[in-house]
């Protein structure tokens, strides 16, 4: 290939969309670094304060009114069921959830932030990742030919792959910030025993789900990127004039395969752990 022809391909397709796309994935996980390792109370302090300080109060209040009112159902519920007697076991049974309740909701807050502390430090023990090796050193016939095939579509899977991923964190805050909302609401039904208390099941696997899965996909992103990065593309000998297209399809597949991984690393968790 003539050397004026090498330097036009470079300068018209390698420069600008290698350096864009390696620069918008490394920025992106440099801040996906930051958030997995970040609780929600340091994630954004406004946020939190005003969770904990003015909607937690308010839900609290909710959940304190429906605790006598879910006492109250379950009580008739058993009452009303003639097949079984009114002994003292189910009284005390009642009198058990009742008193679980009133503790849960006393130290639902402190045990919530407690849990967000643990997963994201957690997650940020387990956390490590190799980064893929964008591109040879060196620039050779299959380097130009691939980013003149594929230039402009491998920033695009670079920038939206790197997105999907750092949404997929950052929209995790948003849930814990809701579901720590809704613990009081949730939590009072189970004052009303057997058949009443589904909604507080729900939430404490719909928590327990979205907490933990930022220390699933840490483990995901840091296992995954060693089987990508040691998952080499076999290439003929033959050609060896063509390593640049070989390694940057090799980033390429390693971007995707990443996000795939990571975007599905809540189903695998709520799956094996049946949440």
């Amino acid at each position: 290939m003539p050397e004026w022809v090498s330097d036009l391909l470079t300068t018209m397709f390698f420069g600008p969309f290698y350096k864009a796309a390696e620069w918008i994935w490394n920025w992106v996980m440099g801040l996906c670094t930051g958030i997995i390792t970040t609780s929600p109370q340091n994630f954004s302090a406004d946020t939190w304060s005003f969770v904990a300080d003015t909607l937690y109060p308010w839900s609290l209040a909710i959940g304190a009114a429906c605790l006598n009112l879910f006492f109250i159902m379950g009580f008739l519920k058993a009452v009303s069921n003639f097949k079984e007697n009114i002994t003292l076991e189910l009284c005390i049974e009642s009198m058990v959830r009742l008193v679980a309740v009133n503790v849960l909701l006393h130290v639902g807050l402190p045990l919530i932030q407690t849990l967000f502390t643990m997963a994201s430090q957690l997650a940020g023990q387990v956390f490590t990742i190799q980064a893929p090796e964008f591109f040879t050193g060196e620039q050779d016939t299959g380097s130009a030919l691939f980013w003149w095939l594929f230039g402009f579509a491998y920033f695009v899977a670079a920038m939206v792959c790197a997105f999907l991923i750092f949404l997929t964190l950052y929209g995790r805050y948003i849930k814990l910030y809701l579901l720590t909302v809704l613990f009081p609401i949730a939590m009072p039904t189970l004052a009303g025993g057997r058949g009443l208390d589904e909604s507080a099941k729900a939430w404490a696997k719909t928590f327990l789900s979205n907490v933990f899965e930022i220390v699933v996909i840490a483990l995901t992103m840091a296992v995954a990127s060693r089987i990508i990065g040691d998952a080499g593309l076999q290439q003929p000998g033959f050609a060896e004039y063509f390593d640049g297209f070989a390694q940057a399809m090799q980033s390429l597949v390693y971007m995707i395969l990443m996000t795939s991984s990571v975007k599905g690393a809540a189903a695998f968790m709520n799956k094996a752990l049946h949440l």
